[in-house]
């Protein structure tokens, strides 16, 4: 589950402990120093706040999925906590009509936080169904949709169904002296946010859900279901915002339909984007510094307020110095965030993370393994594939076979459908006709990343890197993908891959920091680190010199015995085709034209005329 327990576990660990510590001695220092009753509250709700943005950036930060029905959430876990939290004596006056008997109903706050929890829980297992059959793990809008829908229709319920949740008007009170009387349960509760939502991100699911928000084509190639870590974060951010949405109503002592819908969901989201969605650092420092401004701005738009003398609700500037002046920075900060620094103020930056960089042990280069024997018998065979766009035809009955260990091109002018014939084996086009066959094993109905986990992982001609994840975080994403669902055979460490690739000394570099040529051997380590019997590369040696080309030659066969895969690869350089296949195929207009050794290729007529350019004989 944790690649580095050091890394991954003891790190997040006493970084949650040490951003905990400076959240919460910062709140209470300001406390200390302004003193009144008014001072704690705000401290508090800022705590409460906190355990809230903890819980929507596990989701949104990790998935990449823009959430407004969070608070939505919150408002089911909210009603549910006070309806079996509170006192029949004071629901009698409420809701003494309630279904189910929830008017005489009475729990511990503790056991009606669990209740909630597992409530909201299950609402959110139904809405992530809606999420996954929306179109969610492709970041499609629909999710978003789905999300607000769900913020209204609370909304709604909360005020149309009084006889549950006591309305618009009434809505549901403790009784004098039986609300939140002590910080401690926020206290336990923030701590534990923050280390939940620090460790899920290092975790497996955490890393996967990650690739996939960068680049969610590439996540499935690599073998990852994004639907699986996007249901696994919605899950244990609800619980998370349940949690703190009964702490909220618990303080407040009373819910109404208003506390949990657009001006929470506004100001919560605002502190998420401005501190860094990617980041749990970033959304507790948001927090903080949205808590300042807002409370700044309430001040700046009391009546009565002055500033040096000069009362700031008078003429000229009673128009900006009023009431509803905290509504507006708010908005003006989503607003300017999300067009001049939609990353926030640290983007994913992480303080464990800064603290682990400065003192991890130094690491030393490991020795490149010995070539892994690959299985000749691990046939592909893609047989009679059809391919129709509308009115346009594609691909036209190609075929072709290739064995384990053998490392067979692919050539053809512009258009010839080369890319085409791998996006149908790879999962990405599905085909009108023909199939697609690994080892016997029929794979042309399977999704994506069935596919790359059966052993067929590909590169992209255009480049389709994880680019804010490391050097070694995209390798190892394919890795922890190959250690769940791989064939079982013994593959090299990450660390050797990156070594074999020549990436050693920009292991720790973000992969959108490295020049071309670096980000292509990265793309094949991170394809090579998922095991596969067939490695599918699409123009590898796009866009480099002659010399490049020749070092990619080296670097592809490396990286091929290095796992025991044969190849598959796309190329318009004749040199480097016909210096590293063993047999290769011709396409043109979709269908195969000649296939054989680079030799026999070479000398075809149909080659010459349709790829070279030389006039076939009559």
């Amino acid at each position: 589950m944790f690649p580095d327990l050091r890394r991954d576990v003891a790190m997040p660990i006493v970084g949650s402990l040490a951003l905990f510590g400076m959240l919460v001695g910062s709140g209470l220092l300001f406390a200390a120093l302004q003193g009144g009753r008014a001072s704690g509250n705000l401290v508090t709700a800022m705590f409460i706040d906190a355990i809230m943005v903890v819980g929507l950036q596990i989701y949104i930060g990790n998935t990449g999925v823009f959430s407004f029905g969070h608070i939505g959430f919150g408002a089911i876990a909210g009603y549910a906590f006070a309806l079996f939290a509170i006192d029949p004596v004071d629901k009698a006056t409420r809701i003494a009509g309630a279904p189910w008997g929830l008017a005489d109903v009475s729990v511990s706050p503790f056991v009606a936080t669990l209740i909630a929890l597992v409530i909201t829980l299950a609402v959110a297992a139904v809405i992530g169904l809606g999420l996954a059959r929306s179109g969610a793990e492709s970041g499609a809008v629909a999710a978003t949709v789905i999300t607000l829908a769900l913020l209204f229709v609370t909304h709604e319920v909360a005020r149309s169904w009084v006889s549950v949740t006591g309305g618009e008007r009434a809505g549901l009170t403790f009784g004098i002296g039986k609300i939140l009387d002590s910080r401690w349960p926020i206290y336990v509760a923030l701590l534990g946010s923050i280390i939940v939502a620090r460790l899920f991100a290092q975790s497996r699911a955490g890393r996967l859900a990650k690739a996939a928000r960068e680049d969610n084509l590439a996540a499935r190639a690599m073998g990852v279901n994004p639907i699986s870590q996007q249901t696994i974060a919605l899950l244990l951010s609800v619980a998370v915002v349940a949690v703190g949405s009964s702490l909220r109503v618990y303080d407040i002592g009373s819910v109404l339909p208003g506390l949990f819908f657009f001006d929470y969901t506004l100001l919560t989201l605002v502190m998420l984007v401005v501190g860094g969605r990617n980041s749990v650092t970033g959304a507790v420092l948001g927090v903080a510094v949205i808590t300042t401004v807002r409370e700044v701005a309430r001040r700046l738009g009391s009546d009565g307020y002055e500033f040096f003398g000069i009362g700031l609700e008078a003429a000229p500037l009673g128009w900006v110095f009023r009431e509803g002046l905290p509504r507006v920075v708010l908005g003006l900060a989503m607003l300017g965030f999300m067009i001049w620094r939609s990353d926030g103020l640290i983007s994913d930056w992480e303080l464990d993370g800064w603290l682990w960089r400065k003192i991890r042990p130094p690491e030393a280069a490991p020795e490149v393994p010995a070539a892994i024997a690959s299985d000749p018998e691990a046939k592909l065979v893609a047989d009679g594939i059809v391919v129709d766009f509308g009115g346009f035809r594609a691909m036209d009955n190609a075929s072709m076979v290739a064995s384990g260990g053998e490392i067979v091109g692919l050539i053809g002018p512009n258009g010839a459908g080369k890319t085409t014939l791998v996006n149908v084996i790879t999962g990405m086009v599905e085909p009108s006709g023909g199939s697609v066959s690994l080892a016997g094993k029929d794979l042309t109905a399977a999704p994506s990343y069935k596919i790359a986990r059966s052993g067929l992982v590909r590169t992209f001609q255009n480049l389709r890197l994880f680019s804010l994840l490391t050097v070694r975080e995209n390798v190892e994403t394919s890795a922890l993908v190959a250690q769940q669902h791989g064939s079982g055979k013994k593959l090299p460490t990450v660390d050797e891959l990156i070594v074999a690739a020549g990436l050693w000394e920009h292991r720790h570099r973000r992969a959108s920091e490295l020049d071309y040529g670096n980000s292509r051997r990265l793309e094949l380590a991170r394809a090579a680190a998922l095991g596969p019997t067939f490695l599918l590369l699409d123009e590898p040696t796009s866009g480099m010199s002659d010399s490049e080309s020749l070092d990619m030659i080296e670097q592809v066969r490396t990286m091929a015995s290095m796992v025991g895969a044969g190849i598959l690869v796309i190329d318009h350089d004749l040199n480097f085709i016909t210096g590293i296949c063993h047999r290769i195929y011709c396409l043109d207009q979709g269908a195969v034209i000649a296939d054989g050794s680079p030799s026999e290729i070479q000398a075809d007529p149909q080659v010459q005329a349709a790829y070279l350019g030389i006039s076939a004989p009559a």
